[in-house]
């Protein structure tokens, strides 16, 4: 008998290799075996993901630290950590999409908009499409937002030397991860309610600031004033090329849609 993943030769009564840990199947594929793998992974309290999820919050350390320098089964691997975070953020927007299309409509309802006002007008529909894209193409934000996360965080920690773009790539993984899953096991559960998604989402950007903060002290060994001042450097940079995201976000939306032209249409027919 042979590993079916790297065809090692197996005694007919191993039930994991011995080269390279995977279990051995012998059944079929069914609907059973298909959940039941399911849960041995995700549902069972003593797999990996529940126990990389509880240790992020009370020792991000021993997570990233240990990846970094070499525990890679104890917890789950960022990529395949981060692909939890990329399968709920989908799942969040396919139940907004077909079955709550108003749950993250809350805002703009709150809004005393004049409707002859187009300049309002179109604040007020430049904000929903910026919002409807963020939200279907969060997964890309996700992916973009990494890179920028660790190039940042490579330049505010110039001076400490113990950890190259990559690690610092794999710490930004982790921590925003961590943060994705929360908030969107969080929003899922609120999807019912817009005003509650509202406040989850203006809190996000507080937890996410403080959190990152955390997981920086803790991975760098920060005294609380390190960590404030490179918490301004971060802030001061990110804000700078958030602000640039923003620029091209109306940048698309101007030459790319159609929102500004029915926008003027509109404003046409008012006058």
């Amino acid at each position: 008998m042979e590993c079916k993943n790297c065809t090692l030769t197996l005694e007919e009564n191993h039930n994991f290799c011995a080269d390279c840990g995977a279990k051995v199947v012998r059944n079929r594929l069914t609907i059973k075996n298909l959940f039941g793998d399911f849960a041995q992974r995700y549902l069972n309290i003593d797999n990996t993901f529940i126990r990389t999820f509880g240790k992020l919050f009370v020792a991000p350390e021993i997570v990233i630290l240990g990846y970094i320098n070499g525990v890679r089964k104890k917890y789950m691997n960022p990529i395949s950590y981060f692909t939890i975070a990329v399968f709920l953020g989908g799942l969040f927007f396919f139940l907004v999409q077909k079955f709550f299309p108003t749950a993250m409509d809350f805002q703009f309802t709150q809004m005393n908009v004049d409707s002859s006002d187009a300049s309002q007008q179109m604040g007020l529909e430049f904000g929903k499409k910026f919002q409807d894209i963020t939200v279907e193409y969060q997964s890309l934000f996700y992916l973009a937002m990494l890179p920028f996360l660790s190039l940042i965080s490579r330049v505010v920690f110039y001076n400490k030397k113990q950890f190259n773009l990559s690690e610092h790539f794999v710490i930004n993984m982790y921590a925003y991860t961590q943060m994705s899953i929360l908030v969107n096991i969080l929003y899922i559960a609120s999807i019912w309610n817009s005003q509650w998604i509202y406040y989850l989402s203006m809190s996000n950007v507080i937890t996410l600031v403080l959190y990152f903060s955390y997981v920086y002290k803790k991975a760098f060994q920060l005294s609380f004033k390190q960590i404030l001042l490179k918490l301004l450097l971060f802030l001061v940079i990110f804000g700078i090329l958030f602000l640039g995201i923003i620029i091209c976000a109306v940048i698309y939306l101007a030459f790319f849609t159609d929102t500004f032209k029915n926008l003027k249409d509109a404003q046409a027919m008012l006058y």
